[in-house]
């Protein structure tokens, strides 16, 4: 303490601190209920200011006894060069230090926060692990695992009183502290406590971490392969302890460096642990995404205001929260419009949209509030939190709506900048060539990453948006809420739910592979929107898009949507990064149409996801048994088997209907089991022959990426738009050949002369046909002639295709509908010439290519006979059991093609 009676020292400021802690602590048990500590600590902070400014007081003033305790002991071995205390006393003042961090630990945890809760397992496992007497010293330390109640015996007495005779003792019985010490603790606390509040983690941020003290150790126990290891750095600071006060000469001196050493050292880890350590104790630098929100989350809590702008009987009505009072709910008490599982009662406001659910204030309560939640840069911070779906938004990123490496790579091919188009990339490594520059002003403004920065439903203008870009729905009345909204709070929110329609998908599967429009039987046309006639067949879409209406795809006329094939590891990815559309799709036609047995899973074998999805689309899942898909074995949570028949449900509307097996025709020998069922079953596919793209600098466009106007940009112009039967290629997958449905997609020139950060300057040409995913189903498949006898399945173009018979020979001849192009000497829309092929680059994938000679020959010999036979005469039925064999009891009337 000193020897003048007014002296201010390190120590006196301590003791003045310790009592100001007694103090508050006594008014601080009043409102504070130990049988469910951070619901009272929370209902103290947003419905009693004056009882948050106590908090406050009782906080500040146990930092700052500890941080001059341990200065004032520092201090103490600085200036004496012997302090000689005799060993019982040293003793006791050595377990006093350890006392005093318990004391601070325990006060910690009774904030029963994220932060807390891990604080204490740790100690927990950490006092169990101690030689024989583990477990019997982890409950006297914390008592029950689900029971706060010794925590809080040990905080307020136990250590309390243990403290208070280390001082008296050590103070030589002047337990008070000057007056002067006293007044300017008292002051300086009360600032502190009104401008800086106690920290409550919200239970939501991923970050958790302990007291400022007691990550340090963290970062010890984060190294150490055997974390009980770190129980003899305690006895090991212990014992320095007691021999600086109790020794002297060069032992005391050794222990006074050490002590030093250690002290360094343990700083520096404590400044690791606070500054450079978010979620799952992962490295984070200040110049990372999410630092704040990850790294100093923690230090931003509000002031208290002492009037709040809200009436104390409407925040303490608000409902729990996570566990806590969230004062968002006192202003927005009339919030609806939400599905039950995203109810303000259920999940609160803050689990979206964030900002402060302590706070009392509207400016203190929205600050770094994140307005449109869902987006994927924030994405972890609202939909991602602890408690929603951290792992799906940790996976959706490495799916291909978010990486678009498909579109990407062939993009690139395409431009002859990489000699693949199956390379993985991202969207967020586009560069500067004529390629990417490209890709930003025409493609990929149609990813998940781009952000939705305007509030309103999603239409078919949408692009992008994250999580919204699904989930997000608006009701007539959120609509109506929202056009005539102001300052004012609305109260009608829109819905975030699983009510997933096609026009989610609308905005981005209408452009290139014009998937949404073709499942709904629309075709894009080159005509004009002043052009358009009026009638229901046409419809345009953006204002300018013309669209005639075609055949709709079987499973859109009978009432499915989208989600009713493609299940949510699909749709949002699972996790692994693919190349292209085809790999990452799992859901295949005999998933559902199948023969046999089925493939299944019972309800309580489902994985947490899916089982979720099944009681919230089904309600009543228990007893069920889904369908599985053969590629990846994902649970079709719409499907089920009852009394060996097997159904779907629409997840929409709930409509059921049942499964019906693939036709007699598809299953009953070996001549098409090489066909993909869309090859067949197809109605039409939209193609584009002649498109040209060129560069011009001085021409108005977007950067998709950036999202802003810029001058230069690619102008693409379009040739013609028509919708033909698909024509059919091979894609080959290791021993697998497949015959699958091609269309042509990029019969293109490409102009780079005018690109000025591209030093090839030359005009590119392209005829290359794209794997479709036609999305027009019939149940009737295509006929025999419309494959065999046809110039475009073969992918020679549309033309005439005639079989002639001359002199006993037959003979195939083709002339083509277009004109041959200059570039290299095929029917503008052709993909290879008549019985010849292509080698080298001939497609948008590397392991798609047309058909090759023998296989054309094989195709146009089947033809040969329709045009005699009918296709469903019992010669040709036979015929697709064992075709060899009915060639060689033809008759002298057959003649087939002769090849020579």
């Amino acid at each position: 303490m000193g020897n003048k009676k007014d002296k201010t020292t390190f120590g006196t400021l301590a003791v003045a601190m310790f009592w100001l802690v007694i103090l508050s602590g006594v008014l601080l048990a009043v409102p504070f209920n130990v049988e469910s500590p951070y619901q009272s600590v929370s209902t103290i902070a947003v419905t009693n200011p004056w009882g948050a400014f106590i908090r406050n007081f009782h906080y500040w003033s146990s930092q700052f006894f500890l941080i001059f305790s341990l200065v004032h002991l520092y201090d103490h071995f600085h200036k004496k060069d012997k302090i000689g205390l005799k060993a019982g006393m040293a003793f006791r003042l050595s377990i006093g230090v350890l006392i005093i961090f318990l004391a601070m630990i325990t006060g910690f945890l009774l904030k029963g926060d994220a932060d807390s809760e891990q604080a204490r397992q740790i100690l927990h496992t950490l006092a169990e692990r101690v030689p024989l007497i583990g477990e019997s010293l982890a409950f006297s330390l914390l008592g029950h695992p689900e029971s706060y109640q010794l925590i809080y015996v040990h905080h307020i007495a136990t250590f309390t009183v243990f403290i208070a005779v280390i001082i008296i003792e050590h103070s030589r019985k002047k337990y008070w502290p000057p007056l002067f010490d006293f007044v300017i603790s008292v002051i300086g606390v009360l600032a502190f406590s009104y401008f800086f509040s106690a920290p409550l983690h919200d239970n939501l941020n991923p970050a958790v971490k302990g007291p400022w003290y007691f990550v340090g150790f963290q970062e010890i126990l984060h190294w150490l392969s055997q974390p009980e290891w770190s129980l003899l750095l305690f006895l090991a600071l212990l014992i320095l302890i007691f021999l600086v006060n109790s020794l002297s000469g060069k032992t005391m001196f050794f222990s006074k460096r050490s002590l030093l050493l250690f002290t360094a050292f343990y700083f520096v880890l404590t400044v690791i642990g606070l500054f450079f350590r978010g979620e799952r104790w992962q490295w984070k630098y200040p110049w990372q995404n999410g630092y704040n929100y990850e790294v100093l989350n923690n230090f931003k809590a509000p002031r208290v205001l002492i009037s709040p702008e809200f009436e104390l009987e409407t925040a303490m009505a608000s409902p729990l929260i996570q566990g806590r009072k969230e004062a968002c709910l006192a202003c927005h008490t009339e919030t609806h419009g939400l599905v039950d599982s995203h109810s303000p009662e259920a999940i609160g406001c803050v689990s979206c949209h964030g900002g402060n659910p302590f706070a009392t204030a509207k400016k203190q309560a929205h600050q770094n509030m994140i307005l449109i939640p869902g987006n994927l840069a924030t994405a972890w911070q609202s939909c991602g939190t602890t408690q929603c779906h951290p792992e799906i938004v940790e996976r959706v990123p490495t799916g291909l709506m978010a990486t678009l490496s498909g579109m990407i790579s062939v993009d690139r091919f395409v431009f002859n900048e990489q000699d693949s188009p199956d390379i993985l990339t991202n969207v967020h490594s586009l560069g500067n060539s004529a390629a990417d520059e490209h890709l930003r002003n025409l493609c990929v403004r149609c990813h998940l990453g781009n952000p939705k920065t305007e509030y309103g439903p999603i239409n078919e203008s949408s692009r992008g948006g994250g999580c919204l870009a699904c989930h997000l729905n608006y009701s007539h009345e959120a609509e109506a809420a929202l056009a005539m909204a102001g300052d004012t709070i609305i109260n009608a929110h829109p819905s975030i739910s699983l009510a997933i329609s096609n026009n989610h998908c609308f905005g981005c599967h209408s452009r290139s592979g014009r998937i949404s429009t073709s499942f709904e039987g629309w075709h894009e046309t080159t005509l004009l929107a002043e052009e358009m006639p009026q009638e229901k067949n046409y419809r345009l879409i953006e204002g300018e898009r013309v669209f005639v209406k075609k055949q709709a795809d079987v499973h859109h006329q009978l009432g499915m949507e989208c989600i009713d094939c493609h299940h949510s590891y699909e749709v949002m990815g699972d996790g692994n990064l693919y190349a292209h559309q085809e790999d990452q799709a799992d859901v295949q036609c005999s998933d559902c149409h199948f023969l046999g047995k089925a493939r299944t899973i019972r309800a309580e074998n489902l994985d947490n996801e899916s089982a979720i999805i099944a009681a919230l689309r089904l309600k009543n899942s228990s007893d069920k048994q889904f369908l599985l898909t053969e590629k990846r074995k994902h649970a079709l949570v719409n499907t089920f088997i009852e009394n060996d028949t097997a159904f779907l449900q629409t997840k929409n509307s709930g409509i059921k209907m049942a499964l019906s097996p693939p036709a007699e025709f598809c299953s009953r020998n070996n001549a098409h089991s090489k066909l993909a069922c869309s090859s067949c079953h197809s109605s039409w596919v939209p193609t584009c022959i002649g498109c040209h793209n060129e560069y011009d600098p001085h021409e108005p466009s977007y950067n998709m990426v950036a999202n802003k106007e810029q001058t230069g940009g690619w102008v693409e112009f379009f040739g013609e738009y028509q919708a033909k039967l698909p024509s059919l290629g091979m894609r080959t997958d290791g021993d697998k050949t497949e015959i699958i449905p091609v269309a042509p997609g990029m019969i293109l020139t490409i102009d780079k002369s005018t690109y000025t950060n591209d030093t090839d300057k030359s005009t590119i040409f392209h005829r290359l046909y794209a794997p479709v995913a036609p999305h027009t189903t019939t149940k009737e498949g295509r006929d025999c002639k419309s494959c065999h006898n046809s110039s475009l399945a073969l992918g020679y173009g549309e033309g005439k295709l005639e079989y002639k018979i001359t002199d006993g020979k037959g003979k195939w001849t083709f002339s083509p509908l277009y004109q041959r192009d200059e570039n290299d000497g095929l029917p503008a829309d052709a993909w290879i010439d008549f019985l010849q092929t292509r080698t080298g680059k001939v497609a948008t994938r590397s392991n798609v290519s047309p058909l090759n000679v023998e296989q054309q020959k094989s195709m146009l010999t089947v033809g040969a006979c329709l045009t005699c036979h009918d296709d469903n005469s019992a010669v040709m039925k036979v015929s697709l059991t064992n075709f060899e064999a009915q060639l060689q009891q033809r008759t002298a009337k057959c003649i087939i093609p002769d090849w020579n």
